[in-house]
């Protein structure tokens, strides 16, 4: 016999597969995983300190995120499951800046500054310059906290889409990401100058991403049908 419970879930499931408040749920969840980047264009724009923001903001959408994906826990896998977008988007996101980074890391060993912004992320996520170890860690792991937010926004923007689709769509959307990052403050605010091998070093590391969330997305999703 169905419980209450699995009985709201079977319903809520059917709803969101027939587009009943599907769009909602997605703007909620695309906005909640966006705050991620939201902080440090805050800060950018001067309009909150990223040590303010991280903790007001970004700490209760993480945890609003972990909640709407427990929430639907007893959901079937599928594209119709924000579930499954908040799930395999933060885990392929965060491959996919594994694989980033190892593409940029033997351009950084020859003295590209491309990983001088992950010391300045911790900074500004704790408001002082010391100790070392904290802002380096702080910003690592703000850096992959905006993988796993690429990844999740891909995939509530990706639910119609299979097979080779699904696979370019993720390589638009990095180097989509890639010109928004050109377009604002972000490289005059780190003191990174905009030369012909930095735009190529930064442009190709996010086709690297796009491609290994493209692939991660292919293999992890395409089995389920568009909703």
């Amino acid at each position: 016999m169905i419980n209450k419970q699995e009985q709201a879930s079977v319903q809520e499931f059917e709803a969101l597969k027939k587009g009943r408040a599907r769009l909602g749920v997605r703007l909620l969840v695309f906005t909640l995983a966006w705050i991620s980047f939201g902080c440090l264009f805050g800060e950018f724009y001067r309009l909150v300190k990223m040590s303010t923001s991280v903790v007001a903001i970004l700490v209760p959408a993480t945890a609003a995120l972990a909640w709407v994906a427990w929430r639907r826990r007893n959901l079937p896998v599928a594209w119709a499951n924000p579930g499954t977008w908040i799930l395999e988007g933060a885990a392929g996101g965060v491959v996919a800046a594994v694989a980033y980074d190892l593409y940029r890391l033997p351009f950084v060993l020859a003295g590209a500054p491309l990983f001088k912004v992950f010391p300045r992320f911790g900074e500004l996520r704790i408001g002082s310059h010391s100790p070392h170890w904290a802002i380096n860690t702080v910003g690592w792991l703000y850096h992959f906290s905006n993988g796993a937010a690429l990844g999740i926004m891909f995939l509530t923007v990706a639910t119609r889409w299979r097979g080779v689709s699904l696979f370019w769509g993720a390589v638009l959307w990095a180097l989509f990401v890639e010109a928004m990052l050109l377009l604002s403050p972000y490289a005059s605010f780190f003191d990174l100058k905009m030369t012909s091998r930095f735009l190529f070093l930064t442009a190709s590391a996010h086709l690297v991403f796009g491609i290994t969330l493209g692939i991660w997305s292919h293999c992890r999703l395409n089995r389920y049908r568009p909703i």
